[in-house]
């Protein structure tokens, strides 16, 4: 259940941002499938930042171990998501390139350091990987770590960056509007946060 609920609140946060892409950008229904997929992928990186704060009033809805779990199922989902859109697009500028494939570095390194350092272990983990992870956790700190995961502001911002290089859908107005909202919302909550 809080898998679907994840998807449909993902999918509802997504859907303004598609339909302002696919009615404010003149391209090949494919490619408008592809940078979908982009969109998507920032979107759910962005609502894995943002539950992260915790917010007072998503709280009156939902519990704090189904925010985690939405947190810890939206890293593969995500990248999932980017790598749809990596594998099926292409550009011929190098600095978009570069952002993008920036963007995706950091959120399969971020997604990386989660699984070695912040998934918990069972008592019962006789696997190689868990001795891996063992052997990783007792060379780097859970605070480095926690640092280092936050890897996916990296690929925030680079996505940012990524999305106003490209001349046809930075020429969408309307679309560039609710982007740079929805991602100067989840920075400012995350900042405000972290300060308070």
């Amino acid at each position: 259940m809080q898998v679907l609920r994840l998807l449909i609140i993902w999918f509802i946060l997504s859907a303004p941002l598609v339909y302002l892409m696919n009615t404010g950008v003149v391209e090949t229904t494919r490619n408008l499938t592809v940078y979908d997929a982009g969109v998507i992928a920032y979107v759910g990186w962005l609502l894995a930042v943002y539950v992260m704060t915790r917010p007072k009033w998503l709280l009156r809805w939902f519990n704090t171990a189904e925010l985690i779990t939405w947190h810890r199922l939206l890293g593969p989902l995500t990248l999932l998501m980017a790598l749809v859109h990596y594998m099926f697009s292409f550009s011929m500028h190098e600095e978009i390139k570069y952002t993008g494939d920036g963007a995706l570095i950091a959120a399969v390194a971020g997604l990386i350091i989660a699984i070695i350092w912040l998934t918990p272990i069972s008592k019962s983990a006789k696997s190689a990987f868990d001795k891996i992870r063992l052997t990783m956790r007792q060379k780097f700190s859970h605070k480095g770590a926690r640092w280092l995961h936050r890897l996916y502001l990296v690929a925030i911002i680079l996505g940012l960056v990524h999305v106003h290089m490209i001349p046809r859908i930075a020429d969408s107005l309307y679309f560039m509007i609710a982007f740079d909202v929805y991602t100067l919302f989840v920075l400012a909550t995350y900042g405000w946060q972290k300060v308070k």
